[in-house]
């Protein structure tokens, strides 16, 4: 009788001693200062947007671009926009990059978007809202080469349209049998 009581003894003082308090290690990370190498001025304090509009609008934009229907996608972007991409930049009237989609969607034969993931933050005093789409976008060159492009934009927002658009792409140079 005395060793099963020594044994199940042993298991709860040894399952009480695995628990450690909650409350305990929480308000050690809660009240841990950590020193950055890097300080900011001032952090936007960026939260999920659980409004989804602003995801519904990037992707119809997207959608839009991808099949070429340009008046879709003016309906998705303000009067004004400013487009940052690798190697250049606009800065103008929608209608006005309306015409550089078009001539840039002769030189895209089937294009096509492959999306990865998305994300809607806005900052702590709700003034910005921005959209993060992670895609990969695959074409046939005037060649007749498959080629794709990994592609992040990041969308601002403002009054349910893209004001700004930043465009960052990753680019792997296919072997194709020539």
């Amino acid at each position: 009788m005395t060793k099963p009581c020594l044994l199940l003894g042993a298991a709860v003082l040894l399952l009480l001693s695995c628990q450690a308090p909650v409350a305990k290690n929480q308000a050690v990370y809660l009240n841990d200062t950590v020193n950055y190498a890097y300080q900011i001025k001032q952090s936007d304090q960026w939260r999920i947007n659980v409004n989804k509009q602003n995801i519904l609008i990037a992707l119809k934009a997207l959608k839009a671009y991808e099949s070429g229907d340009t008046a879709s996608l003016k309906r998705f972007i303000a009067e004004n926009l400013a487009v940052f991409y690798d190697g250049g930049m606009y800065k103008g009237p929608s209608s006005e990059f309306m015409y550089l989609i078009k001539a840039n969607a002769q030189l895209h034969k089937n294009l096509r978007f492959k999306i990865k993931d998305w994300e809607s933050v806005v900052s702590k005093d709700g003034q910005q809202q921005r959209v993060t789409l992670r895609y990969t976008q695959t074409w046939i060159t005037a060649k007749g080469q498959p080629d794709s492009v990994d592609i992040v934009n990041d969308a601002l927002f403002s009054a349910g349209k893209i004001t700004t658009l930043y465009d960052y792409t990753r680019r792997y140079r296919l072997k194709h049998n020539q």
